[in-house]
């Protein structure tokens, strides 16, 4: 399911909440009151559906867990209790001015960059542009079978490799998007780059510096390390060119979308708002919690290991990395704890209010 088909099902559920609404005072979902009854926060049911929008949307759900959250009471209830969890945090986090950090500010902006970008390309695509049919499929089989069977053995099957094989034939399709945007944009803008030297690409008047991208290469790298998907010394300068030049379509949609004023469409302030509001909290807990979490002690390590040593095959791993992983666990799980007790503490400094009985009407008429 493409990101733009997700959002196309997003702006129906907007259309259909707009009927739902009327200008009465209780036209909310949520509502966050002070102790001093200040207003700091008012979802609206299109505020909510964004929230829910944006969930399906950044963590690659199937667009059906829309339709599920919206109509499980239990899953509407934790889904808006976890909203406001983060909410709270994050109006603290701005009130004491963790939000200006400036590398958190950088950090925001590269995801929001990279997000919009991607929806922007979306908007672009045809609609069916992430279907494979079967037919596609056994055709790839049949034109490449001396090289899956040299990589899966002679008797490997279709049904074996049908994944593999939509996967491949996605990126490759990717792959041909990026040369078709690049080539475009030659024509249209001043279009300069290159992977070796500083600025690696300049769009017009807009230059961007070659560290950029090789710290996007390296933290790749550095993923595939940890998934155990280490890329082969021989096929990194492949793997770099390729995205490289996925890095200089990237570069071309968001040049284009700030040039169009598509960051300021209400899916891209809804993806922005939401990122923001993710990383603000995730670094007030960093900064306030985590940070202050004591070195795990050795009675600590021993009892965590027992409790998730086989669970997450810790005990398969170098002594070093077991105790690094373990150690972790133990902060983890304080942080957690603390984090608990902190929102809890919010739940009864702040006026919260809900109305969900909207959104859960509105899953009910999608039925």
């Amino acid at each position: 399911m493409t990101i733009f088909r997700k959002f196309f099902i997003f702006i129906i559920y907007i259309f259909i909440s707009t009927l739902c609404l009327h200008a009465q005072d209780n036209d909310w979902v949520i509502r966050i009151r002070n102790s001093e009854g200040e207003e700091k926060k008012l979802l609206t049911v299109n505020d909510f559906m964004s929230e829910l929008s944006n969930i399906v949307v950044l963590r690659g759900l199937p667009t059906e867990n829309l339709n599920m959250l919206l109509t499980n009471d239990l899953q509407l209830w934790q889904f808006a209790s976890q909203l406001i969890e983060q909410e709270l945090v994050y109006i603290i986090a701005v009130e004491e001015g963790l939000d200006k950090d400036e590398e958190l500010t950088s950090t925001i902006s590269k995801e929001r960059d990279n997000q919009i970008a991607q929806l922007y390309m979306q908007k672009n695509l045809r609609d069916d542009f992430n279907v494979v049919t079967e037919e596609e499929k056994r055709r790839f089989f049949n034109n490449n079978r001396e090289r899956i069977q040299a990589a899966g053995g002679n008797n490997v099957r279709y049904e074996q490799v049908a994944t593999a094989i939509e996967t491949t034939i996605l990126q490759e399709r990717m792959q041909k998007e990026y040369d078709r945007i690049i080539s475009e944009a030659r024509t249209n803008y001043k279009l300069e780059y290159s992977s070796t030297k500083d600025p690696c690409v300049t769009i017009d008047d807009k230059q961007i510096a070659l560290s950029n991208f090789n710290e996007m290469f390296n933290q790749a790298l550095r993923q595939s390390s940890e998934s155990g998907q280490n890329i082969p010394a021989a096929l990194r300068v492949q793997a770099r060119d390729n995205m490289f030049k996925a890095f200089v379509a990237r570069e071309i949609m968001i040049y284009e979308a700030n040039k169009i004023g598509f960051y300021d469409n209400p899916e891209a302030k809804a993806i922005e708002n939401y990122i923001t509001r993710a990383a603000v909290v995730a670094h007030y807990i960093d900064k306030t919690i985590r940070a202050t979490i004591p070195e795990p002690t050795e009675e600590e390590i021993n009892q965590v290991y027992e409790q998730y040593g086989k669970l997450y095959r810790i005990d398969s791993l170098p002594y070093a990395e077991a105790q690094k992983a373990l150690e972790t666990l133990v902060i983890e799980a304080k942080t957690q704890q603390r984090y608990q007790i902190l929102t809890t503490d919010l739940r009864y400094r702040y006026n919260i209010e809900k109305n969900l009985s909207l959104v859960e009407n509105l899953g009910k008429s999608e039925k």
